[in-house]
């Protein structure tokens, strides 16, 4: 199994000490930039056998994930469960309608009774999984485990979304409130290159 904090330094996805927006507008000071692993396809497809090893013993129809970093995850950890147990998984994703996560494209029938797993790259607020896990239910489908590459809030567990949750790697970021941001506080400037930096200052004109 891949050490996933070591393989995320390993490619720069990982920057700490800075001032970062994150899209549910929370403010903290270590930021994983997981566009910084999708170039690497050796690491994203260890990181997709991290996956399927870690759920190859569950009755697993589907691997379903938000878009768009999802995407790239749920189809390889679909190739490794295939590999792995010698079935065909397929790979499926939810993307924005009306503001929330939903199964377009066909993917409403495709997983209707079926076993779906979900799969995410990081969890903050837990939002987005449980979108897909939602849009997944309200099509028919099962979810029978949900899965994070890096779990960044110790306090979402399998409780919060109802089902099986199970993290690859946890790293501890604490997340401010715009109003009892420390960083704010401490004027440490906001970053506007990474995250939602620029759009948060932009909103304040």
């Amino acid at each position: 199994m891949i050490d996933i904090l070591e393989t995320l330094k390993h490619v720069g996805a990982i920057l700490d000490n800075d001032h970062f927006v994150g899209t549910s507008g929370a403010h903290f000071d270590t930021y994983i930039n997981k566009d910084a692993l999708y170039p690497h396809i050796a690491e994203v497809s260890s990181v997709g056998n991290a996956f399927a090893e870690a759920h190859k013993h569950l009755p697993i129809d589907i691997v379903a994930g938000p878009a768009l970093g999802g995407i790239i995850l749920s189809q390889w950890t679909a190739y490794h469960l295939s590999q792995l147990t010698g079935r065909k998984i397929l790979s499926i994703y939810a993307e924005k309608k009306d503001d929330t996560l939903k199964l377009t494209r066909g993917y409403d029938k495709l997983v209707k009774e079926k076993n779906v797993l979900v799969v995410e790259d990081l969890t903050s607020t837990g939002g987005s999984l449980k979108q897909v896990i939602e849009a997944v239910q309200t099509c028919g489908g099962t979810v029978i485990a949900a899965s994070v590459m890096v779990n960044k809030n110790p306090d979402l567990t399998s409780e919060t979304f109802a089902v099986p949750f199970t993290p690859l790697d946890e790293i501890n970021v604490t997340l401010y409130k715009e109003n009892d941001c420390v960083l704010c506080k401490n004027n440490t400037p906001i970053n506007t290159t990474i995250g939602h930096g620029n759009a948060f200052l932009a909103s304040k004109k």
